[in-house]
């Protein structure tokens, strides 16, 4: 796998539900060389999807939900709606939703399919108002939260 891969660059998650959406880069894993691509991976082994919330709600407005799910998803079709495989996902609690906040989603490679990407979804309860996030695979997990804002008491 490449260093980094991207996936979404501050992409938003608008009034998210239980059904998700999907990252705005979809990786296909068996493009070649002769398409003009040097394939993505071929290794087993261990992968991370890593996140990193931009911006989000305010707590008391997601307060009332569950939290979201962070999956990576593989499949034989693009959208990873068809007969997704979840190989990897997190769940955050609502008072871990805040700007700056990283996770990192780690993922087994030798089970991918065609496509992988990114979804987001909520938990049960949808998660109220737009939150912007950085996502991408890696070889290795993302730094720990080290200072990210406080919680508004």
């Amino acid at each position: 796998m490449r260093e980094n891969l991207l996936l979404s660059d501050n992409q938003d998650f608008a009034n998210t539900t239980s059904t998700g959406e999907v990252t705005d880069n979809v990786h296909n894993l068996e493009l070649t060389k002769l398409a003009g691509v040097i394939p993505i991976t071929d290794d087993q082994g261990m992968g991370y999807m890593n996140v990193t919330l931009n911006t989000v709600p305010a707590q008391a407005t997601i307060a009332g939900t569950q939290g979201l799910i962070f999956e990576v998803r593989t499949d034989a079709a693009a959208a990873l709606t068809t007969l997704p495989e979840i190989c990897g996902a997190v769940s955050v609690i609502p008072t871990k939703l805040l700007a700056g906040a990283k996770f990192s989603v780690p993922f087994r490679m030798d089970v991918l399919q065609t496509f992988i990407g990114g979804w987001v979804r909520a938990y049960n309860t949808a998660v109220v108002g737009t939150i912007y996030a950085d996502i991408h695979f890696s070889d290795t997990p993302i730094s720990p939260n080290e200072s990210i804002q406080k919680s508004p008491a």
